[in-house]
């Protein structure tokens, strides 16, 4: 019996263009990413800063 993922392989290279778009489309995603981790990044630690200021005013003040 044949192997049937041999029938999945294609014969034909990849065209030069398809490859420069498959790798603008990464760099476009990867770029976005790290634009989101940036603020998410800055906004969960201002919001721990936030928590730790008001937990040692509670503290010092009974």
């Amino acid at each position: 019996m044949e192997n049937p993922f041999k029938q999945l392989e294609p014969d034909a290279s990849c065209p030069a263009h398809l490859k420069t778009e498959l790798v603008s489309e990464i760099d476009l995603i990867r770029n976005a990413l790290q634009v989101v981790v940036l603020y998410t990044g800055s906004l969960f630690d201002v919001a721990a800063a936030m928590a730790d200021t008001g937990q040692s005013k509670s503290e010092t003040n009974p």
